[in-house]
């Protein structure tokens, strides 16, 4: 599932790389809730088989070890790093 939000003051673009079981990626998806972050987020697992394919290549792009969760806030954010995703999203507020 895909999910796209756009910020309307600054049309930046949170994106989230997952897994759908990934405790991890879980927290992230609840932090950004909680501090009412609009993103988009696509759990990579429930694509099919072509479609990993293409956002594995994507994600390389910005994480080249293609681990999960990875967050894309105007920088790469790579696993569950609570202060960096705060300074990352306090820049958009």
């Amino acid at each position: 599932m895909m999910l796209e939000v756009i910020f309307m003051s600054e049309q930046k673009r949170v994106r989230l790389y997952s897994l759908s079981t990934c405790p991890s990626c879980k927290k992230v998806k609840k932090f950004l809730d909680e501090n009412n972050i609009k993103f988009e987020y696509i759990e990579v697992d429930l694509l099919d088989s072509g479609e990993q394919w293409v956002t594995s290549k994507e994600l390389k792009k910005y994480n080249p070890s293609a681990t999960f969760p990875t967050t894309i806030v105007e920088e790469v954010i790579c696993g569950y790093d609570e202060e960096l995703l705060k300074k990352a999203i306090n820049n958009i507020k």
